[in-house]
C-alpha cells in the first residue's frame, strides 16, 4: 500500500475541485494500492464527503487561511504566509535535529501527514502559489520525499515580466520547482512558462497529459434524468445546461471599477439566456459547480440573478441540491449544449460529447489549453474580458447550428484524451515502483 500525501485542500462542495480529486484517485488505480490523504482548510465539509476515498488531515493552523478562495486583507494574508513559513522552516530544523521527535514540540497532523508519506502529489487545478508549493518544495527536499508537481496549471503570478515583482517571483518559482522530482501539467502553455523561466533547463522532467477530471466516471442516464425529475426539469428539448461563476464575472471589462464589472458582465448573460428561450426555444438548466461555502462561491446564487432578469423565468430551472461529481457528470451528459463559466462542468460535458462554449478570460492557461487546443474547440472558448451580447450570441448560434459537426469531432477525440490521462498515475507511481504494461484500455 502505497501512502500518497495531497498537501493541500481540494475543496469538496466545489465539484470541479472534487472532480480533480476523483480523476487524481482514478489516475493511480491501475498502478497502485494507495492510501490517500488530503489536507483540508474545512475538515467538518471534506470529511463525510470524501469518507472512504481519503483520509482528511485538518490543516487549520498551518496552511494560509485565504488561499482558497483568495479572500483577506493585505496585513492577514502577510501574516498567514509568515505563519506558514515560519512553522515550516522549524519543522524542517526540528526533524533535521530530533528526527520523530520533533512531533513532541509540533502536533498539527500536518507533520505526521509529510513524514509518513510515501509519495506527495502538489498543485492541482491552477493551485500552484510560489511562496506555498515553494516552500514545501524545500522542506520535502530536506525530508528526502518523492514531491511531484501533478496535473497542474501553471501560470505567472505577474503577467507583466519586466516587473520587478513578477521577476522575483519566476527566479523564486524556478529555483524551488528543480527541487521537486517530477512536474506533469494538464496543458501546454504552462510548459511555455516554465521553458520561459529555465524550469526546463534544470534536470527537473516536465511533460503535458489531459486534465483529470477527464477520468470521472458518471453515472448512469437513467439515474441522471431521474436525479433532474425530482428538480423539477422536464425532458423538453433542446436541454440547454449553464453554469455561471460570480467570480468569472469580475475578470469582464478590466480596467473598470472592480464594484461595476459583475453587473455589466451579468447583462449580456442575461440578454443570451433570453435568446436560448425565445429564439431556440430551449429550456435552461443551470447547475451549479460550486455550492459555497461563502455566497459569492455559489453557483445556484448567480443562476437566481439570472432568472430574475431574464424574459422567460418559467423556461428556466435551477438544481437547488448537492451532488457528486459523478452525478453532474451524467446530468451533463442529459444536455443538448451547454454554456458556461467553470471549466470542470465543460470538461464533463465534451466526455459526453455535448457541444459546449467556454467563457473564460485571456491569460487562462487551463480554458485555451485544454477545452481550445486539447479538445479542438478553439473557436467555442470566449473571453470574457470585452463581453459583447451580439458577438456572444453569434458563437452560440454558431454552435448549435454546428452541433452535430461539434459533437463528432469531440468523439473522435475523447478516448485518446482518456487514456492519456493515466499518464499522470503512471509517471507518479513509477517513481516509487517499477510499472509493467501501458495505458489502461
Amino acid at each position: 500500500m502505497i501512502k500518497v500525501l495531497i498537501a493541500e485542500d481540494i475543496p469538496s462542495h466545489n465539484k470541479g475541485e472534487a472532480a480533480l480529486f476523483y480523476g487524481l484517485k482514478e489516475s493511480l488505480r491501475p498502478y497502485a494500492d494507495t492510501d490517500v490523504r488530503l489536507f483540508s482548510l474545512n475538515p467538518e465539509i471534506d470529511t463525510p464527503n470524501y469518507a472512504g476515498d481519503a483520509v482528511v488531515v485538518n490543516a487549520q493552523g498551518v496552511v494560509p487561511e485565504h488561499i482558497l478562495d483568495g479572500y483577506g486583507s493585505t496585513l492577514k494574508k502577510i501574516y498567514n504566509y509568515i505563519n506558514f513559513i515560519g512553522k515550516h522552516f522549524a519543522f524542517g530544523v526540528l526533524h533535521k535535529l530530533l528526527k520523530n521527535k520533533a512531533f513532541w514540540f509540533m502536533r498539527s497532523p500536518v507533520w505526521r501527514a509529510y513524514v509518513e508519506a510515501d509519495i506527495i502529489l502538489m498543485s492541482h487545478d491552477s493551485f500552484y502559489t510560489p511562496l506555498y508549493h515553494g516552500i514545501q518544495a524545500l522542506l520535502f527536499e530536506s525530508l528526502k520525499k518523492q514531491a511531484i508537481i501533478y496535473a497542474a496549471t501553471i501560470k505567472p503570478g505577474v503577467r507583466n515580466r519586466k516587473n520587478i515583482k513578477a521577476r522575483i517571483l519566476n527566479f523564486w518559482s524556478c529555483f524551488t520547482l528543480k527541487r521537486v522530482k517530477y512536474i506533469t501539467l494538464r496543458e501546454g502553455q504552462s510548459k511555455t512558462y516554465l521553458a520561459d523561466i529555465g524550469v526546463l533547463n534544470s534536470g527537473t522532467p516536465v511533460t503535458v497529459y489531459p486534465d483529470l477530471a477527464f477520468l470521472v466516471k458518471p453515472i448512469p442516464s437513467e439515474d441522471a434524468w431521474a436525479l433532474l425529475e425530482t428538480e423539477g426539469i422536464p425532458e423538453n428539448r433542446p436541454l440547454v445546461g449553464m453554469a455561471v461563476s460570480q467570480r468569472k464575472l469580475d475578470f469582464a471589462f478590466p480596467g473598470r471599477k472592480m464594484m461595476n464589472r459583475r453587473k455589466e458582465a451579468l447583462a449580456p448573460i442575461v440578454e443570451t439566456v433570453n435568446f436560448l428561450t425565445d429564439k431556440l426555444h430551449a429550456t435552461v438548466v443551470f447547475i451549479p459547480h460550486s455550492i459555497g461555502p461563502t455566497e459569492v462561491l455559489d453557483d445556484r446564487i448567480t443562476a437566481k440573478m439570472i432568472k430574475d432578469k431574464a424574459l422567460s423565468p418559467e423556461r428556466i430551472h435551477i438544481v437547488s441540491n448537492e451532488y457528486s461529481s459523478h452525478e453532474l457528470k451524467g446530468m451533463a451528459a442529459c444536455l443538448d449544449m451547454t454554456i458556461g463559466t467553470r471549466l470542470h462542468f465543460t470538461i464533463d460535458a465534451v466526455c459526453s460529447a455535448v457541444p459546449s462554449l467556454l467563457i473564460t478570460h485571456d491569460g487562462d492557461f487551463r480554458c485555451h489549453g485544454i477545452i481550445g487546443e486539447m479538445m479542438g474547440m478553439q473557436d467555442y472558448v470566449y473571453n470574457i474580458d470585452n463581453i459583447e451580447t451580439g458577438v456572444l450570441i453569434n458563437k452560440i448560434s454558431s454552435l448549435w447550428r454546428n452541433r452535430e459537426q461539434v459533437a463528432e469531432e469531440l468523439k473522435s477525440r475523447i478516448v485518446k484524451i482518456e487514456k492519456e490521462t493515466y499518464l499522470h498515475g503512471k509517471t507518479a507511481i513509477g517513481l516509487i515502483n517499477d510499472i509493467e504494461g501501458g495505458i489502461p484500455s
